[in-house]
């Protein structure tokens, strides 16, 4: 499907629901573009450096009724290179509320994997875990959600196609069907936030690794934040505990509305002697380290400047992995954001 019908679909079924006056409709594009230097040992890797264009999406949000509504993202960067229109769509889902309690989503939804580093869309990502670069974290599938009176806790329960699905059929060159359990906690209490979940996903069919996954937020300030999240990786025939694991942190400030520094570190390991963990595999002992400079020139901050610097040491046993021993990373980039409806 070529971006032009896509487009042209989007515009006249919005401008369809737009006619009717009790089913509002929200249309955005969005798109970023960087220039980047990645460096490995020294050495300067071409196919990762210099002008590129990181994504471009198409936000769609509507009601169908006061309790039913939709939501649909798509990269459609992802198009040329998937050959798929939904290997692009990041979500696609229809939300049922009957009360303030109570929701049942269907469609491509985010895996709901607990962690901060985990949440920010594609195009609000800067540098990330190995575990982040390795894990699919849209899938098809159907979430329960309840929420206390007070709006402070969400607790969900989740069902969907396993993130290592496709992984495991390229390697194995057969079809599978593999899913995924998951079971988050999303609270606000006072100054802090958390984000936890338990998670059981086949890495290979009635084979499962489970999460631990804590996240935190602590709101220090008005304009000071620390992120804090932890993820404990176990399967079958390793020890539970701190074999297989990643620790992220992140500390943002905003000296101004209009500018946000923020420093971040992380550190991997997987020492389990398995190949259950196909996201950080065995043998794998990492460190990055990194900061950046956000600068917002417009009040509504639908344009973004940035700026960060990365680096990371240690061993990454899987050759084709992101994150390398002694690679470096400079970007700086700029993301706009534009209300079509």
């Amino acid at each position: 499907m070529k971006i032009k019908s896509i487009i042209a679909l989007l515009l006249l079924s919005s401008t369809t629901v737009m006619a009717q006056e009790t089913k509002p409709v929200s249309l955005q594009v969005e798109a970023r573009a960087d220039y980047q230097r990645i460096n490995i040992d020294g050495k300067k890797i071409k196919e990762g450096s210099g002008f590129k264009g990181n994504v471009v999406n198409i936000i769609l949000k509507g009601d169908i009724s006061p309790k039913f509504s939709y939501a649909f993202r798509n990269r459609l960067n992802g198009i040329n290179k998937d050959y798929n229109f939904f290997n692009s769509t990041d979500w696609l889902y229809l939300k049922y509320k009957p009360n303030k309690n109570v929701s049942l989503i269907a469609g491509k939804y985010i895996v709901l994997v607990a962690g901060y580093e985990l949440l920010p869309a594609p195009i609000d990502c800067y540098f990330l875990s190995e575990f982040c670069y390795n894990f699919p974290c849209y899938q098809w599938g159907l979430v329960g959600e309840f929420t206390t009176n007070s709006g402070n806790d969400v607790f969900s329960a989740q069902i969907c196609q396993s993130p290592y699905q496709k992984v495991y059929e390229n390697k194995a060159g057969k079809a599978a069907e593999m899913y995924a359990y998951n079971v988050s906690w999303n609270g606000r209490h006072g100054f802090w936030e958390p984000f936890w979940s338990v998670n059981m996903s086949e890495y290979a069919p009635h084979k499962f690794i489970n999460y631990i996954s804590l996240g935190n937020k602590f709101n220090l300030a008005d304009n000071l934040q620390l992120e804090l999240d932890y993820w404990n990786r176990a399967a079958s025939g390793q020890g539970f505990i701190g074999k297989d694991c990643s620790v992220i942190g992140q500390v943002s400030y905003q000296p101004t509305e209009k500018l946000n520094v923020f420093a971040k570190a992380s550190y991997e390991v997987n020492h389990a002697g398995t190949d259950a963990d196909v996201a950080v595999v065995d043998g794998t002992e990492l460190t990055r380290v990194g900061g950046g400079v956000e600068y917002y020139p417009l009040k509504e901050k639908n344009v973004r400047i940035h700026g960060y610097y990365s680096y990371s040491f240690g061993k990454n046993a899987n050759p084709a992995g992101v994150v390398q021993d002694k690679m470096s990373e400079l970007n700086i980039g700029v993301t706009w954001r534009g209300k079509v409806l």
